[in-house]
């Protein structure tokens, strides 16, 4: 309690600070009241921050003055930003006697408070853990890669392994649904997804989808089709297909298919009598699993047959130790002696459910120092709720005890991520950029805030507050999701502070507090909602605006003022393509970061130069350009700029040395002088170039082309910085060459490029010294052999995309820290002219080779003597890498794809 409280101050403190610099020029009375308010809410700062440490629960006196002084933070704090608006926009007329008063005002109410309130009260029962701020823990990612090692569950794999793929008492063809049933926290997700893993090659198609507790039939419906395989044709719009359209295409499109589905997370009976609807028996041997925490919701899914329902069950001593000393120690078997006794009695309390002894091993390995008296306090936390039978309270007990034992500056970034709902994949980047607008991330001497923030994400992951779900080869996090227990806490503290407020259906409006600080929207099915349903809302307070679900519903922006973080995401729905309209926003001065996803056209203000503290703007739309204001280019502080592919940039645009990120900058929308503006943004650190419009001449590409070169030469030229900050670089706009300014790049760590031929330019890509990450598609048939030798000296990731395969050769020595080899080409032809490429067992690193093949108009003698020629090649690598191999219904799209000896049908798709 309190941590919301504190860390408004703590800005508050710091905006006061901003004030008392000369160049706002106030009188020294107003400068007296200032530095007087200043030192009483520091002294207040102080108590407040050891106060969230409080292991206790407050008395109801202390939470009622905890809650006035966050409330009067905020207050004091956006009265700050007014005066510094007025200042900016009108320094000529500085209201200095309203400012007075209203500091006066405040420094009143401060010692109303402190009359209230004896700052000692709770001095002695203080106690303080200290963070540890550091990279990603690669052990606790090796523990989420190698969940079924770690944690006792090859056991129940393969128990449902046989339990799905056994003939025994079906019919022959038969499908089979097998449903887990546990607790939360047990792990049905995991062993799901394990079994899951080992099965996906022996079905035609596949999709794992989560439900959760209030699920979006209609989405759901649509992520299986995608999952599946099935595209739509070109002028169909699935979103506002109806659950009995999605319903038919489903079996229509799995008829004749042998699929495996996972359904993860029912909650109840009704949500898979829908889906069961669409999942046809078809005698193809298909197969299906369910996870619920719901005893009858499992009995339902398998018809109760109650040989296909598998209970989960707590894991066992030695399985339990196994999981928590990996996790603390690195090896069950690096335990000091000391620390036995009480290890003993934490797992006790931690009941043998992997999440609670995942949450405090975490908690414990993020202790500098291993010391006893530290251990037998988190021991002491712990409640025995577990140790019986698991229960909501107890795991909240000990996910509570993780989140007390943070550091302060984790604790608000913890709670912020409420505005996510349940079962969402929250981007990285998102989560960072958001944090440092919203003024959470503390200021290091010489360090990026960004990068500040991302060392603070880094914890999270580290105490398995949040769980990794996408990494790269760099063994960087670029996405996670909060389990739904952790979220439940979230939640709880949330409104414990009245931090963020969560709105997903309308009976959540009832006791909300009167006011909303950070608000966040979850409405689907809701296409029409009056301005009476949000009407308690005092929108003019609030700071942040997450909006998320089908319905179109957006609150009016003119009602908004403080407004720091607006997301808007709606990318589909029961409705056709509709206008959203941002016109309204022009007044939101306090506007720091703007993130748009919509199935629709995004119209943006003419004018836009007044949002000064801007420093995000990322606007996705699958189905329109958007117009960008012209005066775009007055943003100073706008450091990621990302729009959608056919979007121009205004002229001048080359000046915003600001700007980190640029996605996507088309070509053929921009002219050339926009393009050769690309070398003047000398701060790029991501870069993501493409070229939609296929119908331009040759001469206007390759005019282009030059442009882009002068541009990169710009960038990497001696005299200029960005060669020294470019880490990611896409270029999806069919070079004709690999650009010799490329190997330059010296601190480039992902590259994505499109060349028509590469013969000779292996070397210039070879040269990036810090390259982890290298995607290659060849457009043009080789004409001689490519060959990879030396060079690539930390390149963890190959994906190589090209027509014919046997061009490829890697040396001996090539690539020596590869680990990971993805190979792309279609089946067509091969039997006459295929041939895998030379010399994949010089990848002495390689653990993996994933291998796609357009099978799409392809023979089937085609198609096996493909599998079979590559996997022979995989079997035979000494290493021992794991291979996967799919064919795709599909074909990757090239210069000569030998046209003539393909019957073209109207259902065909591109990959790329």
């Amino acid at each position: 309690m309190g941590v919301v409280a504190e860390a408004a101050m703590g800005s508050v403190i710091r905006k006061l600070g901003d004030l008392l610099t000369g160049e706002y020029k106030l009188f020294k009375e107003a400068k007296d009241s200032i530095m007087f308010l200043k030192a009483e809410l520091k002294s207040m700062h102080g108590f407040l921050k050891k106060m969230s440490d409080i292991g206790e629960e407050l008395d109801e006196q202390t939470k009622c003055w905890v809650d006035e002084v966050r409330e009067l933070s905020y207050d004091i704090e956006d009265n700050i930003y007014d005066f510094l608006l007025h200042f900016e926009h009108e320094s000529n007329n500085i209201p200095q006697h309203g400012f007075r008063g209203f500091i006066d005002k405040c420094i009143n109410l401060l010692r109303n408070l402190g009359s209230h309130f004896l700052l000692g009260h709770h001095h002695e029962t203080i106690k303080e853990f200290q963070g540890l701020k550091r990279p990603i823990d690669l052990r606790l990612l090796a523990l989420y890669a190698q969940t079924a090692g770690l944690v006792g569950i090859e056991g129940p794999r393969e128990e449902l392994i046989r339990l799905l793929m056994d003939k025994k008492g079906v019919s022959a063809g038969q499908m089979k649904v097998l449903s887990i049933v546990g607790f939360g926290g047990l792990g049905k997700t995991t062993l799901a997804n394990q079994v899951y893993r080992q099965l996906e090659n022996q079905f035609e198609t596949r999709a794992f989808i989560s439900v959760s507790q209030k699920p979006n039939i209609g989405k759901i419906l649509r992520r299986i089709l995608s999952q599946v395989g099935y595209v739509a044709r070109e002028d169909t719009n699935m979103d506002i297909w109806y659950e009995d359209d999605l319903i038919r295409t489903l079996q229509e499109f799995l008829k004749n298919k042998r699929y495996f589905v996972v359904i993860d997370d029912i909650w109840d009976e009704s949500t898979w009598n829908i889906i069961k609807c669409a999942l046809p028996e078809n005698m193809k041997g298909s197969g299906v699993i369910t996870t619920t925490r719901i005893d009858t919701v499992a009995r339902v899914c398998c018809s109760n047959q109650c040989e296909y329902v598998y209970r989960m069950n707590s894991l066992s001593n030695q399985e339990s130790r196994r999981l928590f000393f990996k996790r603390v120690f690195g090896s069950e078997d690096d335990c000091p002696p000391f620390l036995e006794e009480v290890s003993v009695k934490i797992l006790k309390r931690c009941g043998g459910l992997p999440l609670a002894i995942i949450t405090v091993s975490s908690l414990l390995a993020s202790q500098r120092n291993k010391l006893k008296d530290q251990w037998e306090h988190v021991q002491n936390s712990l409640g025995s709720s577990l140790e019986v039978h698991p229960t909501l309270e107890g795991m909240r007990q000990i996910l509570s005890l993780s989140y007390k034992n943070l550091p302060h500056y984790l604790k608000t970034c913890m709670l912020y991520m409420g505005i996510y709902p349940e079962d969402f994949t929250i981007e990285k980047n998102d989560l960072v950029r958001q944090w440092v607008a919203q003024g959470f991330v503390s200021k290091a001497h010489g360090r990026d805030p960004e990068d500040v923030a991302e060392g603070y994400f880094n914890e999270l992951v580290n105490r398995s507050i949040i769980q990794p779900v996408d990494t790269n080869p760099n063994d960087e996090v670029l996405s996670c999701r909060i389990h739904d227990m952790m979220l439940d806490l979230i939640l709880h503290k949330c409104r414990e502070e009245n931090f963020v407020t969560a709105i997903n259906e309308l009976q959540d409006m009832v006791g909300l507090h009167d006011r909303v600080r950070q608000l966040t929207l979850n409405f689907d099915g809701v296409n029409v909602i009056d301005g009476t349903v949000l009407g308690a809302i005092r929108f003019s307070q609030v700071r942040a605006l997450a909006r998320f679900g089908t319905s179109a519903y957006t609150p009016d922006f003119l009602k908004f003022k403080h407004l720091r973080v607006l997301t808007l995401e709606f990318p589909s729905g029961n409705h056709e393509p509709v206008v959203f309209d941002l016109t309204g926003m022009c007044h939101l001065f306090q506007l720091r970061y703007l993130k748009v996803v919509a199935y629709g056209k995004i119209v943006l203000p003419e004018k836009i130069r007044g949002l000064q503290q801007l420093e995000t703007l990322e606007l996705e739309t699958s189905i329109y350009y958007i117009e960008v204001p012209s005066d775009l280019i007055h943003l100073r502080r706008l450091s990621h700029l990302i729009v959608p592919r056919g979007t121009r940039l205004p002229v001048g645009y080359g000046n915003m040395t600001s700007i980190r990120t640029l996605g996507q900058f088309d070509l053929s929308w921009n002219s050339v002088n926009n393009i050769r503006d690309l070398g003047g943004l000398t701060n790029l650190r991501n870069l993501e170039i493409g070229y939609t419009n296929c119908n331009c001449s040759a001469h206007v590409c390759n005019i282009s082309m030059d442009a882009l070169s002068y541009a990169l030469e710009k960038l990497c030229s001696p005299n200029s910085s960005s060669c020294c900050l470019l880490q990611r670089l896409r270029m999806w706009c069919m070079l004709p060459r690999v650009p010799k300014s490329t190997g330059e790049l010296h601190n480039l760590h992902h590259l994505e490029l499109q060349v028509i031929e590469v013969e000779g330019d292996v070397g210039i890509l070879a040269r990036l010294q810090s390259l982890v990450y290298l995607k290659l598609y060849i457009f043009g048939t080789p004409k001689g052999v490519i060959t990879f030798g030396r060079g690539f000296p930390v390149l963890k990731c190959f994906s190589i995309t090209c027509i014919k395969m046997s061009s490829l050769t890697f040396e001996t020595g090539a690539m020596s820290k590869l680990q990971r080899l993805e190979i792309n080409f279609n089946a067509h032809g091969w039997v006459h002219q295929g041939a895998p490429p030379v010399g994949i067992e010089q990848l002495q690193g390689l653990k993996e080779v994933v291998v796609s093949i357009g099978c799409c108009f392809a023979k089937e003698s085609d198609r096996r003597a493909a599998e079979s020629a590559l996997g022979k090649t995989i079997d035979v690598h000494t290493g021992g890498p794991i291979g996967n191999i799919k064919c795709k219904n599909s074909f990757f799209w090239f210069e000569d794809f030998g046209w003539r000896d393909i019957k073209i049908t109207e259902d065909f798709n591109f990959s790329t």
